[in-house]
């Protein structure tokens, strides 16, 4: 999930939610997790805990994918 937050002001709710998920923050705009809803059903979720001016993006990643310095080990996940 990759998310344009747009607002100033209190995040903590939506991060709050993304952690009860699962969802580790990899990158200072970016979360991945493993779950059991649809891209769609995520962002239907997380919606709740942004602003109308903010912008998610919820994307489904296969088995390939690359990383280089990111916050947590994707491997682990």
């Amino acid at each position: 999930m990759s998310c344009d937050l747009l607002q100033t002001g209190d995040y903590e709710s939506l991060k709050g939610r993304l952690r009860t998920l699962g969802a580790q923050q990899v990158l200072s705009a970016q979360w991945v997790l493993r779950s059991t809803y649809t891209a769609v059903q995520l962002k239907d979720v997380l919606r709740q805990f942004i602003a109308d001016q903010d912008r998610i993006l919820v994307v489904e990643v296969g088995q390939e994918w690359a990383s280089r310095r990111a916050f947590v080990n994707l491997a682990t996940l």
